[in-house]
């Protein structure tokens, strides 16, 4: 799991429970308890995809639309962790002396591939309304 799928998913469960309402990026940033700057970056990814809607200007906003609640965790696991390539991931160099540092990063890429395939069959078929439920029915 990373934040930007955190903030994904708790920002959908949020915009899904005030459905009617619109939220501008600053109140909706206090409200999910990060900086409108991670709440932009993450934001403009739901809105290109569709999830969420927002208005321009002075009573704009975000709001939930008729795909917010039906949004599947699987595809957006797999929306804020497919450009995850950023930085160094795995250790070790190919060109080495030594066997090990040459070779553990192609064995640790196939580990982390299956740890992603395994993370996506988890989450397919868990959308934003059923963590909403979890959410409000939690003791």
């Amino acid at each position: 799991m990373n934040l930007e799928f955190n903030i994904a998913v708790h920002v959908l469960a949020f915009l899904t429970k005030h459905a009617d309402e619109r939220f501008s990026s600053k109140a909706l940033s206090e409200l999910v308890c990060i900086n409108p700057v991670q709440l932009r970056r993450v934001t403009g990814k739901l809105v290109e995809q569709g999830y969420i809607d927002t208005v321009r200007g002075k009573y704009g906003g975000y709001q939930a639309n008729v795909k917010t609640a039906k949004a599947d965790l699987a595809d957006l696991f797999q929306l804020f962790t497919a450009e995850r390539t950023q930085g160094r991931l795995f250790t070790g160099n190919s060109a080495s002396h030594c066997e090990i540092s040459r070779k553990i990063g192609n064995t640790m890429a196939k580990h982390h591939a299956k740890e992603h395939e395994l993370l996506m069959q988890y989450y397919r078929g868990f959308t934003i309304e059923e963590v909403l439920r979890e959410i409000l029915t939690a003791i």
